[in-house]
């Protein structure tokens, strides 16, 4: 009788998912909390739970979507690391679980924005990272231009990046032209590897 009367005194103070399943009763909570509320929250997940996948999910969207929030207009990535790491970290936590091109992209976007706001030597590396969590040739792309932009490393590695990058990129967008007009300002860059 004592076990009931714990569950019953436990189920008044709160509600009856997160006495039995506190994974699901997380889950239930940020069904209907703000971006805001979900960045701040872990995922409190044991290893195998069916709801894993779904709450790295919610964590990662919420997390991008107030990232994003905060780009100008136009912009491909906001001017600041914000909630970045927790983007990137949270799709790549999703993707572990439940591999999907789509968290795949969301994991190299976020990537991708903080590479363009890391310092030199770690910019390459995060964007190494995008690139392997999404095999993508517009990605490949905007790789080769971090890899290419000024004080990447010396010219003719920032000439190799930009024209292995420029057949990824699709022709007529912006890639492509940021990709061209890069190798036009690397000296002895030229048309030619």
């Amino acid at each position: 009788m004592r076990g009931p009367a714990v569950l019953l005194l436990l189920a008044g103070c709160a509600p009856l998912a997160a006495v039995v399943d506190p994974t699901i009763a997380q889950l239930d909570r940020w069904r209907h909390a703000a971006p805001a509320e979900i960045a701040v929250e872990p995922v409190a997940c044991p290893a195998g739970h069916a709801a894993c996948p779904r709450l790295h999910l919610l964590r990662a969207e919420a997390c991008m979507r107030l990232a994003m929030a905060a780009r100008a207009p136009g912009a491909a990535c906001p001017a600041l690391r914000g909630h970045l790491p927790c983007a990137a970290q949270s799709y790549a936590a999703a993707r572990a679980l439940t591999p999907d091109p789509k968290l795949a992209a969301g994991e190299a976007q976020a990537r991708l924005c903080l590479a363009e706001l890391s310092p030199p030597g770690e910019d390459l590396a995060e964007a190494a990272s995008a690139a392997s969590a999404a095999n993508s040739p517009l990605l490949g792309a905007r790789v080769a231009l971090l890899a290419a932009r000024p004080g990447a490393g010396a010219d003719a590695r920032r000439c190799a990046a930009a024209q292995g990058g420029l057949p990824l990129a699709p022709a007529g967008s912006r890639e492509a032209a940021d990709l061209a007009r890069r190798i036009a300002t690397i000296p002895h860059c030229g048309a030619t590897p």
